[in-house]
């Protein structure tokens, strides 16, 4: 049995070919996509007259005929009926999910542009077979476009509906690419990196090939379900620092107000690696004290003081009990500094931590949040897989001295 449109959409990857106002004639720019097997091409002449619309529509119905590439209009589900189209794509403001399955039929293919992950619910709800969203960086493509929602955006979206292809759209070029892909959207549109191109058959092959570099490296941020904020804003900023949070171009490195940094040449964004404030707890009962194994990177299955990143807006005893509670269900009153430290050795970022102590008041020992292990240890029971030496030293010292604190 032959698949239909909306059976294709479902598992297509790569590149969506938005055609707005080409350099070169709308149907050789879709007969080059189509020989390089880009997977779906939209029309989108918002300015175009009803005979100009449909003379196109059938161009590129044509140039994609019998084919593996799809092809979607944009806002006019008549004109999608008309010559045959495999789908429409309409935004929040055009003709509804509903309406559009009538008129385009129940097996091709109807997309929704969304901007949030609510929204991205509610589309799927509805009957979308897929949803754009975006912008996901800053576009001139479209005046009324809605604030840039970024890769840490995408990804909340790409998670809401892991059920559901997510086509990324908004200021995607091939400098940007590879860490859109990494967001975890299945499909990547690009308009004006294309059709505005000096060389638009250029750019097509250069985007071509950044998606498949983005796609080949997507295994490890990739969670349960879909890309999670968190694997995002670590891969962003932090590891390895490959590209600028801003703009998500590659990261260079030169010389920046005196010192050697990596910047962004496309924005002008400097990266500075200031220290993270950091807490940890140690929490004593009977002679023994607190440990969490570790359920992520870094150091997943190694053992560790309960500790974590400090909020905004949180004092550090604040974020020092908090993190306790959610790694080991155990409510804790701190009780004093026990010391301050600071390392490199997080591979996120460098990090100032203040060790305090504290004691149990309630809650029940359970496991959650980034541990998937919490016990009690005496001291000539401490785990050999302690995976920070900062923390080895200071479960050290605190055994050695008596368990000492300041108030």
């Amino acid at each position: 049995m032959a698949q239909t449109p909306r059976d294709r959409i479902r598992t297509a990857h790569g590149l969506y070919l938005v055609l707005t106002g080409p350099r070169v004639p709308h149907a050789d720019l879709a007969r080059a996509a189509v020989e390089r097997r880009v997977p779906v091409i939209q029309l989108r002449e918002k300015t175009a007259d009803d005979a100009e619309l449909l003379c196109l529509a059938g161009d590129l119905w044509l140039a994609t005929r019998g084919t593996g590439t799809l092809f979607i209009v944009n806002d006019r589900p008549d004109v999608a009926a008309a010559v045959g189209a495999d789908g429409v794509h309409v935004g929040s403001r055009d003709a509804g999910t509903a309406a559009s399955r009538l008129a385009v039929g129940p097996e091709a293919i109807v997309g929704v542009s969304v901007t949030s992950a609510e929204e991205a619910v509610e589309a799927r709800a509805a009957g979308a077979d897929y949803v754009g969203a975006g912008p996901v960086f800053p576009t001139a493509t479209k005046s009324d476009a809605a604030p840039p929602i970024g890769l840490a955006g995408l990804a909340e979206i790409v998670a809401s509906v892991p059920d559901l292809p997510v086509v990324a759209i908004g200021g995607i070029d091939a400098t940007n690419a590879p860490a859109v892909a990494r967001a975890g959207a299945p499909l990547l549109a690009v308009v004006s990196a294309v059709c505005h191109a000096a060389d638009p058959v250029g750019a097509l092959d250069a985007l071509l090939a950044a998606v498949r570099a983005g796609a080949a490296h997507a295994a490890p941020w990739a969670v349960e379900g879909g890309a999670s904020v968190q694997d995002i804003d670590g891969q962003a900023n932090h590891e390895g620092l490959r590209y600028c949070p801003r703009c998500a171009s590659g990261l260079t490195e030169g010389d920046v107000r005196e010192h050697r940094r990596l910047f962004c040449p496309r924005c002008g964004y400097i990266v500075y690696m200031a220290p993270a404030p950091v807490t940890c707890v140690l929490v004593e009962k009977d002679g023994a004290v607190l440990l969490v194994r570790r359920k992520y990177a870094p150091r997943a299955g190694l053992w560790c003081i309960p500790a974590g990143f400090i909020e905004p807006g949180e004092s550090p005893s604040e974020s020092a009990a908090r993190e306790v509670r959610e790694e080991t269900g155990l409510d804790v009153a701190i009780t004093g500094v026990f010391d301050t430290w600071a390392t490199g050795e997080d591979p996120r970022t460098p990090v100032v931590c203040i060790a305090f102590t504290g004691e149990v008041i309630g809650g029940a020992l359970s496991p959650g949040d980034d541990a998937d292990a919490a016990a009690f240890f005496a001291e000539a029971e401490l785990p050999g897989d302690i995976a920070f030496r900062t923390h080895r030293g200071a479960l050290e010292r605190y055994f050695r001295t008596g368990r000492r604190t300041r108030p």
